[in-house]
């Protein structure tokens, strides 16, 4: 009687430890974290918060922008009042004239330094504080934007596993995980080279940027330390640094359609394309977009972000733009425009505020998307297999517009060179010609076809965390130094080797063809002496 009470309490035990087990992954407690980020950036990862949420997890959003898309009643969210007006200001400062005047590569630079000003608005932000003071607050896992880094100061307070998800691989990046940057073959991206142009120099400069990004991401990790320090009242706080090596998972927001084919340790996980469906369903326009589209053959779609303010461009540009747009009465056009609507705003032309992007995408009129290049709106058009006119503004918007020209989706125009002439015949090239909407569904059918559904495998991948240690999935290059990775020391000792052997057989030759001069010069002059 007593053995079957014992083992009636060994499996009660063993299935409440089950349970808890079960509780612990699938209840368990999430944070994201955005830290310098745009709209595009909530558009991209959404998707998996609301999985987690719908899956019962307990999910905290933190998003430093008010006006967004998309909300659920499971997931708590917080956009921190005294980050907030900062994050605006600086991507609004942000317009095309930037690009015009070459001044992108200073506005990126300064997020860094910028980085530091928002990691202390956000936890002197009332609500932030009052967040932190909650009795037993406790996170299993925190999500990471790229440039989060001051979300490193949660990870530390929570004692959290974290995963880290980036719109691509960006060049700070490799060494912080021990990744060999393929640099003779894929293009850095703030270079703007293609891989055509990948001569000698091209790649010697591709190689030393790297380096010189990895020097200044390590510099800007520096300064924000010590405020993470400072803010949460912490005597020690490891180096960021140290935090890279720990990354549980690195969610890559990249397809081999759309992004160069890298090669990665499987640390790192694609998440390209959460919204997009193998059979995508457009809903109803709006009354006044549908009535606007009515009689026409045909519209193109002109969306340069949220961040770029299209309004702001120099009025010769913006009539060079409304002279190609007006040559071509047949089309209709819709451009995502903010701000007041110029008097001379051709009458095929509709500007508004906010158009519902992925139901224009999928409306069966539609010819063609004229977009800034960036990363989630080049997914929607695959996505949606409309073909493009990439004219990149900063950022990765250039690497991403080089691609899609490359393997034949995108005609890329430069916003500095553009006339009215140029712009209406890539116009008519993309609506009229067919091979850029047939090579657009061949990449769409391509970017479409795979083996799990990519949202499917980012929450699988995010449960994965949850459930196991992930040191095994981690390049083992990862502890080395930039040179042992790069075989800076072992190219060095061979080449002292070579150099070496090189200089002992020269050596050793001289002396022989001396010897053997001196030997028959001796006998010359015997010769002569008898």
């Amino acid at each position: 009687m007593e053995t079957v009470w014992v083992c009636r309490l060994q499996f009660y035990i063993f299935f409440f430890l089950l349970a808890s087990s079960s509780i612990s992954v699938g209840g368990s407690n999430i944070l994201f974290f955005h830290g310098v980020s745009t709209a595009s950036h909530r558009t991209a990862i959404w998707p998996l918060a609301e999985k987690l949420a719908d899956a019962g997890h307990n999910v905290t959003y933190i998003f430093p922008v008010t006006k967004r898309l998309g909300s659920h009643p499971r997931i708590e969210e917080f956009a921190p009042s005294k980050m907030v007006p900062l994050i605006g200001d600086f991507v609004s400062d942000f317009d095309i004239n930037i690009r015009l005047n070459d001044q992108e590569m200073e506005w990126m630079r300064q997020a860094y330094s910028q980085s530091v000003v928002f990691c202390e608005a956000f936890y002197d932000s009332p609500e932030i504080q009052e967040w932190l003071a909650r009795p037993d607050l406790h996170y299993d896992l925190v999500m990471l934007d790229a440039l989060g880094e001051c979300g490193y100061g949660l990870v530390h307070k929570f004692k959290a596993k974290h995963i880290l998800f980036v719109p691509l691989l960006a060049p700070f990046l490799h060494d912080g995980f021990g990744l060999m940057p393929e640099t003779s073959s894929i293009p850095e991206l703030s270079l703007h080279y293609k891989p055509t142009e990948l001569t000698f120099f091209n790649r010697v400069s591709n190689t030393l940027m790297i380096l010189f990004w990895r020097y200044s991401y390590l510099d800007f990790i520096r300064n924000v330390e010590p405020v993470i320090k400072d803010k949460l009242n912490l005597t020690e706080f490891p180096p960021i640094a140290e935090f890279e090596k720990n990354t549980s998972l690195v969610l890559i927001n990249n397809h081999w359609v759309e992004d160069y084919p890298i090669s990665l340790p499987p640390m790192f996980v694609s998440f390209s394309g959460l919204g997009c469906k193998k059979e995508p369903v457009a809903n109803p326009l709006p009354e006044k977009v549908s009535k606007f589209l009515e009689d026409a053959d045909g519209f193109i779609y002109i969306s340069f972000g949220s961040a770029v303010v299209a309004s702001a461009m120099p009025i010769s540009l913006r009539d060079e733009f409304f002279a190609a747009l007006k040559s071509l009465p047949k089309l209709r056009f819709l451009w995502r425009w903010t701000g007041r609507v110029p008097d001379n705003t051709p009458e095929n032309v509709l500007l508004l505020p906010w158009f519902p992007q992925h139901d224009i995408l999928a409306h069966p009129k539609i010819k063609g998307f004229v977009t800034q290049a960036g990363r989630p709106s080049t997914q929607e058009a695959l996505c949606y297999a409309v073909p493009l006119i990439a004219i990149p503004m900063f950022a990765d918007q250039d690497y991403n517009a080089d691609r899609m020209e490359y393997i034949g989706g995108a005609i890329r125009l430069d916003i500095k060179n553009i006339s009215s002439a140029l712009l209406q015949e890539s116009i008519h090239e993309l609506a009229y010609n067919p091979k850029h909407k047939e090579r657009m569904v061949e990449l769409s059918n391509m970017f479409k076809d795979r083996p799990i559904d990519p949202l499917d495998n980012a929450f699988y991948w995010t449960e994965y965390v949850l459930r196991y240690d992930t040191s095994l999935l981690k390049p083992l290059g990862i502890n080395q130094t930039w040179y042992q990775r790069r075989l800076l020391d072992v190219y060095l000792f061979l080449f002292v080797v070579a150099g070496t052997v090189a200089g002992t057989v020269m050596f050793f030759t001289v002396m022989i063809f001396k010897y053997a001069f001196a030997l028959v010069f001796s006998k010359q002059q015997k010769t002569k002496a008898e």
